[in-house]
């Protein structure tokens, strides 16, 4: 008895909850429908019957193909802040823009029957650059001044500089400018200030950011460190010895002897006459230019002069030095080669033997090849990049590099043409002096 009495319960309350479903069903089903008429600058102007329970926002997208939700404002050519609502012949102003921005509900009403939505075309326009969370063009209204567009453009970021705006705005000729300077901090203290003007067409408002506010200052140490990768420094305070320890320090393949600080920093490395030969022809360079240019063209740029062997297992601070935003920190492995390039038969890397010169190296390349230029033989210094012509005595040290050139090829032809000419100038030149003193 007591199963049976909990079937019927049960079944008791399926039917209830099935007749609140229908109920509910057959309410939304037969909701009330409005009729309200759309006309503008929409894409689809008329009238529209829309569920009771619509706002004007959901009128105004059915009336456009595209919703300008979708659109960059620029490309919006219907106004969403000068909205007008006729309901009953009175006429109220919707601004839907402080609808999806703020939040500001009285700015999408519930529609009612009958009601006319008026949507014109957007007339004035401001642009709202800088520290902003969201910049960009923004349609403007009259009574509009600073703080509203930037209440649009959602508001201040951190790092806007409060003390001082600006607001640029065309003349009555359209041709000059005058510029307005404001006091954000003013406007945030109180929004009825002279420093919140009111707004025009087309005009701008510049806001700017604080100078290095937050900015991140990196270096990266790389090759044979404990921990190579990108380092946080405080600029002209982290010092060398403070980031190779927090790195670790170098690994025990490391070469201390060629590794390198490179300081990448525009302003330390920037060469006003390198520039200036970069754009000259090598003909038109004097001899002292044209050195100067090679022997530069040669350099790492920016690479400090630091013995690492002698910081880091000293830890003499007096050889310390401050890092800059960018530096970059090498530590190449202890390789034991040297380098041999150019026109030998075998180029390639050679086992670095000590006290061998560099005769030594380019034999075990297989020496030389048919067009070598014997004569104008280069060793390319690891440490220094610093070009020498060797000699027998000179020493090749660890990861240097002999560079063997190739010998260049004549135009036989015109070498002959050029020698017989030559030839014939100074026979000329020999009759005319020998005519003059015969004369004589």
């Amino acid at each position: 008895m007591n199963t049976f009495k909990k079937i019927n319960i049960i079944l008791i309350v399926i039917v209830i909850f099935s007749i609140n479903l229908s109920a509910q069903f057959k309410y939304k089903t037969e909701e009330t429908l409005y009729s309200v008429s759309v006309v503008g600058a929409v894409d689809n102007p008329g009238v529209f019957l829309v569920p009771s329970s619509s706002r004007i926002s959901e009128v105004i997208k059915i009336a456009n193909v595209i919703p300008d939700s979708l659109l960059p404002e620029e490309f919006v050519n219907y106004s969403n802040r000068n909205i007008t609502l006729r309901r009953n012949g009175i006429d109220t102003r919707i601004d839907l823009k402080r609808f999806f921005v703020l939040g500001d509900e009285k700015n999408n009403p519930y529609l009612l029957d009958g009601d006319f939505v008026i949507v014109p075309a957007i007339q004035k326009r401001v642009l709202v650059e800088g520290a902003v969370n969201r910049p960009g063009l923004y349609e403007l209204i009259d009574g509009d001044r600073v703080f509203d567009i930037i209440d649009l453009a959602m508001g201040l970021q951190e790092s806007a500089y409060l003390e001082k705006a600006e607001v640029i705005r065309y003349t009555t000729n359209n041709k000059k400018t005058e510029n307005f300077s404001i006091s954000l901090q003013n406007i945030i203290n109180n929004s009825d200030c002279e420093d919140n003007i009111f707004l025009q067409n087309d005009d701008r408002i510049i806001i700017r950011f604080i100078p290095e506010f937050h900015e991140e200052k990196f270096i990266i140490i790389c090759g044979e460190v404990q921990f190579p990768g990108y380092y946080s420094i405080e600029e002209n305070e982290t010092t060398l010895l403070e980031i190779l320890e927090k790195c670790g320090g170098p690994t025990s393949h490391a070469d201390l002897q060629n590794a390198f600080l490179q300081r990448r920093s525009r302003e330390d490395v920037l060469d006003t006459e390198f520039e200036r030969l970069k754009k000259m022809l090598v003909e038109d360079m004097t001899m002292l230019e044209y050195e100067y240019f090679k022997t530069k063209s040669r350099e790492l740029r920016g690479k400090f002069a630091i013995n690492f062997e002698n910081i880091w297992n000293s830890k003499d601070k007096s050889l310390d030095i401050f890092l800059k935003n960018d530096d970059c920190i090498f530590f190449p492995d202890e390789s034991i080669t040297v380098t041999v390039s150019g026109q030998v038969k075998n180029p390639g890397l050679i086992k670095f033997v000590p006290g061998k010169n560099y005769l030594y190296y380019i034999e075990q390349a297989g020496g030389f090849s048919w067009n070598a230029r014997k004569r104008k033989i280069r060793l390319i210094k690891a440490g220094t990049g610093e070009w020498l012509k060797p000699k027998k005595d000179t020493i090749v040290e660890v990861k240097d590099m002999i560079f063997v050139p190739e010998k260049p090829e004549y135009n036989y032809w015109k070498l002959t043409k050029d020698i017989v000419f030559m030839l014939s100038q100074v026979t000329t030149l020999y009759i005319i002096v020998d005519n003059i003193i015969t004369t004589k």
